[in-house]
């Protein structure tokens, strides 16, 4: 659980600073594509590349999608888009991280 929690803080801190800046959620999909590798060492789970692939693509399309909802429905009010983002990706992050963690238990 700490694990995560840091890996959420992170991702926090990364969204604060690039939430103005088009395209970065790319730093993001990088952080939990970390964790979630970071993880299955901790659990001694074998990821092999294909598996870390898909994962990967798959959280940039979801994270992606999700950033960009939340920056469109907010588009009008700059701030508060900015603090929605950095909101987005921290509880992305956070529920990546306990759905991974519960995945790597079993």
């Amino acid at each position: 659980m700490k694990l995560i929690l840091i890996y959420t803080l992170i991702a926090g801190v990364i969204s604060g600073l690039t939430a103005p800046i088009p395209a970065t959620s790319v730093l993001l999909t990088a952080l939990e594509i970390f964790m979630i590798v970071h993880l299955a060492k901790v659990h001694d789970f074998k990821l092999g590349f294909k598996e870390i692939g898909y994962s990967a693509a798959a959280i940039w399309g979801v994270s992606t999608v999700l950033k960009d909802v939340a920056l469109e429905i907010l588009t009008f009010f700059p701030v508060i888009g900015w603090i929605a983002e950095v909101i987005v990706a921290v509880l992305f992050v956070f529920f990546l991280g306990m759905l991974v963690n519960l995945h790597f238990k079993k």
